[in-house]
């Protein structure tokens, strides 16, 4: 019943998404904890509904696909913070590429470290190795090597979710308190979910979080069909 409706409705998974984040939105009113994240929370009660209701994954992706569509354009838009930060971003231009470098490099070798470990086949392994960049990037550097599509965006997605969620007590733990240094780990951990995190702070630390996506991106471009050597 339901998959039919999605078939026939041509928006209505777009309703349903949105629908779940709002909730999630306002259980994070409610009780503003670091777990309570609006995006794990919506992600969590759309993979609710498609159990109960039995609802085909394809077929519920084709219903929503106008918000994948929109990925793209609304990453370019975190250009604009970017721009109205340009002259500190100018100051701080080597900072920004040793710490994405730093951060691209240690990820990598940490997926492609567990993957030995724990015997994981090899097109698993590289379907995993691009998780830390936006989804517009891991998506096509991940087909080139000839990885899962599905695998990397529940990657790309559970990295942005869980990054979102530990920064905060993880920023006070470590008594981190720099824009600059909070905006560079969020954007290279955690891509545009850790970034619309980051502008909730302040302009300056989505900037350098939007800065450190993109470079990030770029190097990772590079460095996965590196990686993906190694473990095929």
């Amino acid at each position: 019943m339901v998959n039919e409706l999605l078939e026939t409705t041509k928006y209505l998974g777009i309703f349903i998404s949105l629908g779940a984040f709002v909730i999630g939105l306002a259980a994070y009113k409610r009780w503003p904890y670091a777990f309570m994240n609006p995006l794990l929370i919506g992600t969590i009660l759309v993979i609710l509904f498609l159990l109960f209701f039995d609802v085909d994954v394809p077929t519920f992706q084709t219903s929503a696909k106008l918000l994948s569509d929109l990925l793209t354009p609304a990453t370019i838009c975190m250009a604009v913070p970017v721009y109205r930060q340009f002259k500190i971003l100018k100051e701080n231009s080597w900072a920004i590429l040793i710490s994405c470098f730093a951060g691209m490099t240690s990820g990598l070798a940490t997926i492609v470290s567990l993957g030995l470990f724990l015997k994981m086949d090899s097109v698993t392994t590289i379907s995993t190795l691009a998780r830390s960049i936006t989804m517009a990037i891991a998506l096509d550097t991940t087909a080139l090597i000839g990885g899962v599509g599905g695998i990397i965006v529940a990657g790309v997605i559970f990295a942005g979710i869980f990054g979102t969620v530990i920064s905060g007590p993880l920023f006070k733990l470590l008594k981190i308190e720099e824009p600059i240094a909070k905006g560079l780990a969020m954007g290279a951990a955690s891509h545009a979910i850790g970034t619309s995190e980051a502008l909730k702070s302040s302009e300056l630390q989505g900037a350098m979080s939007s800065l450190a996506m993109v470079v990030s991106g770029i190097m990772m471009v590079g460095l996965v069909p590196l990686a993906a050597q190694l473990v095929q």
